[in-house]
Formats: structure tokens, sequence, C-alpha cells
């Protein structure tokens, strides 16, 4: 169990002792007063208390702490992701609210439901927070209004009216300035960066967004300073200047791992591998895409611990309330037990007399049905597994084809140029000759751990593509120093996943291609890309090197290697080169092979 989850565990305890010693007021101050951590990592035990607190308020017939309670409830339900439940909370808090006339905590509590809803209802979230505004508007409550003003202005963003947000977010800030509040000035700021963001004017968003930076540096809000990191970063990446982006990515990506803002840390780490891309430093971006997945599985395996634990309060709590209903009935069932023993036995009797009728009237067809079932069952389980062995078989079949074809021909070479070497005794050549079987020994290890890479998974998905081609690229790049290389992937189904076959065919004859263009083309710039087009994953490799005479050239074995990959995956081949034009490789995989 972690430090929080034992803090958290401890306040409950410590609420459970402190309550019983207070007032009936107190107490539901007390409980209205648990902090939004505990209450949002701890929605189900939150809830619970607040449903003590409420039937004390009922009690003493305080409607404006039953409001209150109501209100706090209706907030721990949406976190909970119970929506309809959060509602009818919040609308039972206003109709508490109204009763006790508090006005303030009404047109708020009007504004919560309509923030809440903004992305499952946006026409019905307007309502609710233009009605929360007229009731605050007479007021006076500038914290409450300029938390309801910046709160509709989101909603206009999220309509795309970035005019109207930001003359929301105006309202919304002319209020905090004048009260000169601290925590509400960056936020607001923040705002009116947002929707100058939005719409693509950067260079206004930049100026709230240090506006806002240099007011939590003053306070060392640390947590406000490392996402407005990120918000310049933002800016600078749209402004194309990736070295002042990567710079403030870095420092948001330092406070947020200081600090454990584990989800910051991952869209950090994602645009930071993007920036590395964009220019041209794919050991860097390499680094980030990893941490990029492993912050990814971090979150989920957090939120995984985050449900299990509120399955086991909602589980405790459900068996508490067995227990007293068993020791209820029990109760009850003594106190009647001598009227209702006579009917009950005969009422026992009865039924397991037409219990045993039926019960013989069946017996055979349910036997026949369930023997009938079982064979059908036993043949499904069969044919299912014979069709899994064919798949696993044919699989590995295609692999040792590669194997032997590739890997195999090639420690053959590598056998018969050292048997010739023993007849070599210029000593120049034989150094010339090492080095060169160095060099093809050091090809064939790297085509094997290619196709180790395979075979490891049962499936690849776009990532595992992505990291493989930049793995490749980084090596690329450093054994050729005039030519420049880019890579781009813009396929949006992250959930794509390949076979190990189509996942090596594919590779390899990215691989081919550039070492084609590497070797014979003479090239500048090399640019690979992977896209995702109507039904289709299609990867390109562009060169500006020499080109070449297509006629002459198809028939050398290459390129009928990669036609040949190619067709056994399903996929589309295409060459296309001119003497003196580059070259372009296309290949285009289906989706619904």
């Amino acid at each position: 169990m972690g430090v929080f989850s034992i803090a958290q565990t401890r306040f409950f305890e410590n609420l459970d002792r402190i309550l019983p010693k207070l007032s009936s007021k107190e107490k539901i101050d007390t409980i209205v007063a648990i902090p939004f951590e505990i209450m949002n990592s701890e929605g189900h035990e939150s809830v619970a208390q607040y449903k003590l607190a409420l039937t004390i308020a009922k009690e003493i017939n305080d409607a404006d702490r039953v409001g209150r309670v109501y209100e706090k409830m209706g907030l721990a339900y949406y976190y909970l992701g119970e929506y309809d439940t959060s509602v009818l909370a919040m609308t039972k808090a206003i109709e508490a609210y109204e009763k006790s006339g508090n006005q303030v905590r009404m047109g708020s509590t009007y504004a919560s439901i309509g923030y809440q809803m903004k992305r499952r209802n946006l026409p019905t979230a307007f309502e609710y927070m233009r009605e929360g505004i007229k009731i605050l508007k007479p007021t006076q409550d500038e914290t409450a209004l300029s938390a309801a003003y910046n709160n509709i202005g989101v909603l206009h963003q999220f309509n795309d009216d970035l005019d109207s947000a930001l003359y929301y977010f105006y309202l919304g800030y002319d209020l905090v300035l004048a009260n000169k509040d601290s925590l509400g000035i960056p936020y607001s700021l923040n705002n009116i960066g947002q929707a100058f963001f939005a719409k693509g004017e950067f260079d206004k968003a930049l100026n709230y967004y240090e506006k806002a930076f240099k007011i939590r540096s003053i306070k060392k809000d640390r947590n406000g300073i490392a996402e407005n990191y990120r918000f310049l970063a933002d800016v600078y990446f749209e402004q194309q200047e990736y070295d002042k982006a990567i710079e403030n990515y870095l420092a948001s990506m330092k406070i947020g791992e200081e600090i454990n803002y584990t989800y910051l840390c991952q869209v950090n780490s994602d645009q930071l591998a993007i920036s590395y891309e964009k220019i041209g430093d794919y050991k860097q971006a390499l680094h980030y895409r990893n941490l990029n997945q492993t912050l990814k599985d971090k979150i989920i395996n957090e939120q995984s611990n985050k449900a299990i634990a509120a399955l086991e309060v909602q589980f405790d709590t459900e068996r508490k309330e067995k227990e007293l209903a068993i020791k209820s009935a029990s109760v009850i069932q003594e106190k009647t037990k001598v009227r209702r023993r006579t009917s009950l036995l005969i009422g026992v009797l009865i039924t397991l007399a037409l219990l045993l009728f039926i019960a013989l009237l069946i017996y055979r067809q349910l036997k026949a049905k369930q023997l009938h079932l079982q064979k059908e069952n036993q043949l499904k389980d069969l044919i299912a597994e014979t069709e899994t062995k064919n798949k696993i078989y044919e699989e590995r079949m295609r692999i040792s084809r590669d194997l032997h074809d590739n890997i195999g021909s090639q420690l053959t070479f590598l056998i018969s140029s050292m048997d010739n070497m023993k007849y070599i005794s210029d000593g120049e050549k034989l150094k010339f000759k090492l080095t060169d079987l160095s060099s093809f020994a050091r090809v064939t290890i790297s085509q094997l751990r290619d196709t180790i890479w395979a075979m490891n998974k049962d499936k690849l998905s776009i990532e595992d593509m992505h990291i493989r081609i930049l793995s490749f690229l980084e090596i690329a790049k450093e054994n050729t120093k005039d030519i420049q290389f880019s890579f781009e992937n813009t396929v949006e189904d992250k959930g794509f996943e390949f076979s190990p076959s189509e996942g090596i065919n594919l590779f390899r004859i990215l691989q081919e291609s550039v070492n084609n263009a590497i070797k014979y083309a003479s090239p500048e710039q090399v640019e690979i890309s992977m896209k995702e087009e109507r039904d289709a994953i299609v990867f390109t490799v562009v060169d500006d090197g020499i080109g070449f005479d297509e006629l002459a050239v198809r028939k050398g074995f290459g390129l009928r290697n990669m036609q040949a990959r190619a067709k056994e995956i399903n996929a589309r081949y295409e060459l296309r080169s001119e003497l003196g034009s580059g070259t372009h490789v296309i290949i285009e995989f289906p989706k619904n092979t």
C-alpha cells in the first residue's frame, strides 16, 4: 500500500474517532470539509460519509447544510462516473438552497451542473450555466461569479465559439484582478491564452501564458509552473521553434516527475518524441517514445488500482448492509416463529412435492440436452484449437522460411568465404577480406535480431513498427554522414496490429529500399513515411538520388525479392524511378487482411 493510500485510510479512521465527540452541526461541517484529494480518490467511502451527514442534517432540519451535503455528494458521484446520480444530487442541493435562501450556493450549483455536462449535452450545459449566472449577478459575489464566467467561457470554447469564450474569460479576469485573487488571476490568464492558442494567434497566447507563469513563479506554485511550461512549449512547437519547445517540455517534465504528476509527464514525453523527430534526433525520439509507453502503462495501473480499491469499499459496504439485514430478519423471525412454523412447513412440503414431480417429468429431456450441448461444445473447442494450431504452424513456417532464405544463406556465404581465406597469402587482401566479412556478419546479426523481434510478439502494433523503424534509421544515420534521414508516422488507428510475418516482411521491404538508396542512388535525403489511406496502411521510401531505368533494373534479385515479400502478405508493391529524378517505393498494406 502506497503512502497516499495509507494517508487516506488513516483519514477515515481518524474521522470515525472524532465524529462521536462532536455536535450535530460540527459533524456535518467536518464531513463536508473532506479534502478534494480524498473525495476524488476515495469516492465510495466519501459518499458513505456524506449519507451519514445528510441523515443528521435532515434530523435537525437544517436546509442550508442539507444543500451543502447534496452538493458535495453530487461532486463525488461525478468523479465516480455516476453522472445521472450526480445531477440528481445537485438538483436536490438547489432545492435545499432555495428553501434556505442561499442564492450564492444555488447559483454556483446551477453553474457546476452546466460545467459537468459539457461533454454529454452541451445545449443543456449552457442552459444550466446561464441560469446560474442569472442567479449570481444580483448577489455581487465576485468570487462565485468569476468562476461561473470562466466556466461558461470553457463551454463556448468547446462549441468552437472562441470570440464568446474570450468575452467571458475577460469578464472573469476583470473580477479576479479587482479582488487581487492571486490564485484566480493566473487561472484566468491561462484561459485567455488557451482561447488565443485555439484561434492560432500564438504571439497573444504566449503573452498571456508568460504573465500567468510569472505569477505562479512568485507564488512557487510548482503544479501551476509545470503546466505553464507545457503551455509555453505548445506555442513554440506550433511556431516550429522546436529547440525552445523541447527546452520548455523538459522543464515541465522535470517538475512533473518531482511532484509525481504522471499525466503531465506522459503528455510531455509524447510531445518531446514528436519534437525530436522534427529536428532529426531519432535517438532521443526513440527514448521518449519508450518513456511515453511506460508512463501510459503506469497511468493504466494507477487507474486499475483505484478501481479495485473502490470496488473493495463498495463490497465492504454491501457486506455490512447484508449483515445488518440478516440480523434484523433474524430478530423478526424469532418473534414470529411460533405463528409461522406450521404454514412454513406446509409450504415447504408442497413446494418439494411439486419440484420432485416436475423433476421426474423433465429429467430425461434435460439429460439428453446436456449430453448434446456437451458434445457440441467439445466439437467447437476442437475446431477452434485446430484452427489456432494451424495459424501458429503457418506463422512459424513463414518465419522459418525467412530464417532459411536470409540468415541461412548468409551464414553459408560466411563459412564458404572463411574456407577460401586459407588460400590468401597477401596480408592486405586478407585484412580487406576480414573487414568485409565482419561487416557482412553485422548485417546478418541485425537481420537475425529483426526476425527474433518479430517472433517474440504475438502481434506487432503501429508503435512497435514506429520504434523499429526509428532504431534502423539511427543505425543508418551513424553509418552514413552525408545523407539526411526523416521519418513521419501519421497513422491514427493506433490499435491496428500486424502479425509477426506481416511485420517482418514490411520491415524487410523498407530496410531493403533504404539500403538500395544508400548503396546505389547517392542521395542527399531519404524520407520514410507511414500513413493511413482509406482501408490501408501505406509505407513509402522516397530518395532524391540519381534514379535508374526501371526496365533495366526490375530483373534484379533484390527487387523481385521485395515484390515476393509484398505478395506473401497481400500487400501492393510499387516502384517508380527515372534517371536523375530519384526513386519512390510504395507498399500498401490492406487493413482487412
